[in-house]
């Protein structure tokens, strides 16, 4: 009876210990409940504000806002600022142990993610948190990721839907290492057969990563291998919220002519594509995750639809898109305008 009891405990508390990291990644983490979700998105949408304007000391970095508009945040002394704009006071000032290196805010909620560097068992590590501005709560991933010495965050990309987190490292000789968080917690280094990753892209409903690296290169990460999908002659992008993936034709100067977009399960062949009247660089393409429209500005401000011809007039120099804004600088100014 007692060997019995050995043999249960051996192999149902391991389940159940698995099984808790499992839920607490889940559902605590990253993600919200369905019901959760959907109440929210559709009570938020309706009331959201057309335009918001926010003051940004001199000096911030890294300026960013949430997915509803409700907070604006910056980095300054390697701290968090988090600004209401609704009473246009500080909320939050996240600070950490450590020299916060990089942030990002979840596309669905008001969650920040943002990593910093600390020292486990005689090396340099990444440690990744998360604050919750809704709860007033600060969650911690008990997981470092070991990364070489002198290296910083170049990009991170994440899915709620898919709770996984694809980060991109750079040690200081400006190679890429690549590391995916699942949602289990488990941290894996991916192997990669090319020196930077220039740029990167995660789908939000399928565990795909899409990345150009520094010579031109555009590769999938997929059922965890790897391709090559585009060896030269293209841009990656972006992807839409229907994991839609968009890629520039270049010319010989490296200006996109023509955008190709489609299911990266489909041939490329077999993919929609727009010619453009003018020649553009790659960063002068916007997807507007509200609509999934594909937009190009010539001027830096102004956003044309590519599809309707409709312009979208900015209020300063175009700094980023979030779920529901366009956000744009003007002087110490942020201004959030609904797309």
């Amino acid at each position: 009876m007692k060997a019995i009891r050995r043999i249960f405990t051996w192999i149902v508390f391991p389940l159940i210990l698995e099984m808790g990291v499992l839920f607490y990644i889940n559902n605590v983490y990253l993600s919200t409940t369905t019901t959760f979700h959907i109440t929210k998105v559709n009570s938020e949408t309706d009331a959201l504000k057309k335009t918001i304007k926010v003051n940004i000391p001199s000096g911030a970095d890294s300026v960013e806002a949430s997915y509803d508009g409700g907070y604006v945040s910056y980095l300054l002394n390697h701290q968090i600022i988090v600004v209401d704009t609704k009473t246009q006071g500080i909320k939050k000032v996240i600070a950490a142990s450590n020299n916060i290196e990089y942030y990002t805010w979840l596309n669905d909620r008001n969650r920040i993610i943002y990593f910093y560097k600390t020292y486990s068992r005689g090396s340099e590590a990444i440690q990744l948190e998360a604050y919750d501005l809704d709860i007033n709560n600060k969650i911690k991933i008990d997981k470092l990721i070991y990364a070489p010495r002198n290296s910083h965050i170049e990009d991170v990309t994440l899915s709620p839907l898919t709770n996984m987190i694809y980060i991109n490292v750079v040690d200081s000789n400006g190679y890429s290492y690549l590391y995916r968080v699942d949602i289990m917690g488990q941290i894996t280094n991916l192997k990669l057969p090319i020196k930077r990753i220039a740029k990167m892209y995660e789908l939000q409903r399928k565990d795909v990563l899409l990345y150009e690296s520094s010579n031109g290169i555009i590769r999938v990460i997929k059922n965890g291998g790897g391709y090559t999908f585009l060896s030269s002659g293209y841009s990656l992008i972006g992807t839409d919220s229907n994991d839609n993936v968009y890629v520039g034709k270049l010319n010989s100067n490296k200006k996109v002519v023509e955008i190709y977009y489609g299911s990266i399960d489909k041939s490329f062949k077999d993919w929609n594509h727009i010619k453009l009247n003018h020649a553009i660089d790659p960063d002068q393409v916007y997807i507007l995750p509200k609509d999934n429209a594909l937009t190009v500005t010539f001027d830096g401000k102004n956003l044309i639809d590519v599809n309707s011809g409709e312009t979208i007039t900015g209020s300063g120099d175009i700094s980023g898109v979030n779920t529901n804004y366009i956000m744009y600088t003007h002087n110490n100014d942020v201004i959030l305008k609904l797309q």
